[in-house]
């Protein structure tokens, strides 16, 4: 629930910069994605899980998907976070008046 709302909150707000000041930002925040997205989906891989979780009526082995929802929470952040990053690389700055 915690990498859904972190997930949520972070495609919402975008991190993106518009000038050299903001990009800078912008990037501490995509670092602070790809970080999160990382920490997500090693916590998933090396979480023990068991093999063959028998049933409620203790019959046979129950499906046990490989891929859970903290590796795919980790997966959306660290490719927002890389997104962000290749997309302030790429833009150019906006001239502001002052």
């Amino acid at each position: 629930m915690l990498v859904a709302s972190i997930t949520l909150i972070a495609l919402l707000t975008g991190c993106f910069g518009y000038n050299k000041s903001a990009k800078r930002w912008a990037y501490v925040g995509d670092a602070i994605l790809l970080a999160g997205g990382a920490a997500a989906i090693a916590i998933d891989v090396t979480e023990q899980q068991p093999r063959c979780k028998p049933d409620d009526m203790g019959n046979g082995c129950t499906f046990q998907p490989s891929i859970h929802g903290a590796m795919i929470g980790g997966i959306v952040l660290a490719a927002a976070g890389l997104f962000g990053i290749l997309f302030n690389a790429t833009r150019d700055d906006v001239k502001t008046s002052r």
